[in-house]
């Protein structure tokens, strides 16, 4: 579905993908600091701006979370995420050498979606600077853990805000150029 309205916004969004793969190489801080721009300037209910955006740097940090969180996937009674953090390979950051973490008021209705928009914003952003990012779910693990309260302090996360998920961030040579196969039926138009 090409169209003569298509832009430099369109192809972003129709060019980016979750990149699973990437080399050690640290993101620019001017970079981050667009990154985090576009995120600010996501939509949000009534203004609300119900966020806050932690940038972790720190590979070593990345990689104790990385291992709580496998520890505890390890001991689930959920047989896929045993699957998964058995694999030999299996870092839930996909050896990103950064991660933003985002955080949403917890006594915010809308955070979780207004959070989600922000982190659109910040994906799309990194395919438009030639970054390689992934929207990462599994540290809802370690937040929902015994061992939240440690992470949150360790991330200086503030007080009120509830950690809900991640985005991988770097450089690869593997972005990936085919899209996964859209479903055309997803809609129904009524004039």
């Amino acid at each position: 579905m090409n169209s003569v309205f298509e832009n430099e916004v369109i192809k972003a969004i129709k060019e980016r993908r979750s990149v699973r793969s990437f080399l050690p190489n640290q993101v620019e801080e001017e970079k981050i600091k667009l990154l985090l721009e576009a995120a600010i300037f996501a939509p949000s209910a009534v203004n609300g701006q119900p966020w806050f955006f932690t940038v972790v740097q720190n590979v070593e940090i990345l990689n104790k979370m990385n291992q709580e969180i496998k520890n505890i996937m390890l001991q689930s009674s959920d047989e896929n995420l045993k699957k998964f953090a058995s694999k030999e390979d299996f870092n839930v950051f996909h050896n990103a050498p950064m991660a933003i973490i985002v955080s949403g008021k917890e006594n915010s209705q809308s955070a979780q979606v207004d959070c989600a928009a922000a982190t659109q914003n910040i994906l799309l952003a990194a395919k438009s600077m030639g970054l390689a990012s992934c929207w990462i779910g599994f540290v809802g693990i370690l937040f929902s853990s015994s061992k939240a309260q440690d992470y949150i302090k360790l991330l200086k996360i503030p007080d009120g805000y509830k950690p809900l998920w991640a985005i991988a961030l770097g450089y690869t040579e593997n972005y990936p150029q085919t899209a996964p196969e859209r479903n055309w039926n997803a809609f129904e138009w009524i004039k």
